[in-house]
């Protein structure tokens, strides 16, 4: 699989953390970002889904339509 660099800054307690989970569990860094970055991008993409099957099927309206439609700013 071709790879491409990805640099990020990360709160001081956000990377020791990383560096605990990563020492206790025997992961690489990059794998467990690669590991992490994917499931959340799914979780995602997931929701946005779900959302617009929602919103299609149930004619929902979101909170800011609503608010404009009542207020008379469609």
């Amino acid at each position: 699989m071709k790879t491409t660099a990805v640099s990020t800054r990360l709160p001081e307690d956000l990377a020791l953390r990383l560096d605990e989970v990563c020492d206790a569990m025997g992961f690489k860094k990059n794998r467990l970002i690669e590991i992490a970055l994917r499931e959340k991008l799914e979780d995602l993409l997931d929701a946005q889904d779900l959302n617009e099957a929602v919103s299609e099927e149930t004619g929902f309206t979101g909170l800011d339509e609503a608010r404009a439609s009542l207020l008379g700013g469609d």
